[in-house]
């Protein structure tokens, strides 16, 4: 096999009887002859590779790695740009719900009450205990006058329990007038009292208010008239 000849400045193969390149001209010479067989086409080098590049650790003067950007997540516990929660965060107890008739509960506890009564009861149980003393001992005979004396303990032990039982404006203005009308029976019989002692000696009338319970007596009339300025007084509180 007749060997081929290539040229030597730009590789092209030769004609067997060539002088010169066809391609670029230049002369060719015996010297330059290659044999096919000898000829190899040497592919480029690939560059070495080295192994992979390892993470370099962070240390105390390295940047901290920048976290990619996360999409904005939906607030699951609250609205709109609230904090996000633990998904393990105990929920906030549910609030009862407020029962219908609350305000108006509220509002009957708040209404407006009448001072004085149990003064009035204890000041109605003074006088008809002292009516007893006075009849059981036989010191005033059983007359109109103490059958009125022992209803004005009755009614004094009644507007007690009324002032104790009554709320709102109107019945409490009701109430305030019956303790008004005990407040003048009590003054009244008391003035009475008065000009019966000073009617009687010093010693009956010392006798009659120390040991036939005129004591008594005159304390129930007295409690009965204090009970009605506690009501007057009440009138004009914001209890």
């Amino acid at each position: 096999m007749e060997p081929v000849k290539f040229c030597v400045e730009c590789g092209k193969p030769l004609p067997a009887e060539a002088k010169h390149c066809p391609n670029c001209g230049a002369e060719v010479s015996d010297l330059h002859l290659t044999p096919s067989a000898d000829v190899q086409q040497v592919a480029p080098a690939a560059p070495p590779q080295g192994p992979p590049p390892q993470p370099v650790s962070a240390g105390p003067y390295s940047a901290a790695p920048v976290a990619p950007p996360q999409p904005a997540q939906s607030a699951s516990y609250g609205g709109p740009g609230a904090a996000p929660r633990s998904p393990y965060a105990s929920p906030a107890p549910p609030q009862a719900p407020m029962a219908p008739n609350y305000q108006r509960a509220r509002g009957a506890t708040a209404a407006k009450r009448l001072g004085g009564g149990f003064i009035a009861i204890i000041g109605g149980i003074a006088m008809l205990a002292a009516q007893g003393l006075f009849i059981s001992k036989q010191t005033t005979p059983l007359n109109l006058q103490n059958l009125l004396s022992v209803g004005l303990g009755l009614l004094c032990v009644v507007s007690g329990i009324v002032a104790l039982a009554v709320r709102g404006w109107v019945p409490v203005i009701l109430a305030a007038l019956l303790s008004g009308g005990v407040f003048g029976l009590c003054g009244l019989r008391l003035y009475q009292t008065v000009m019966e002692l000073q009617a009687q000696t010093p010693a009956e009338a010392t006798a009659w208010t120390l040991q036939s319970g005129g004591i008594i007596w005159i304390g129930g009339m007295m409690l009965g008239m204090v009970a009605f300025a506690k009501a007057f007084q009440s009138l004009f509180s914001r209890r």
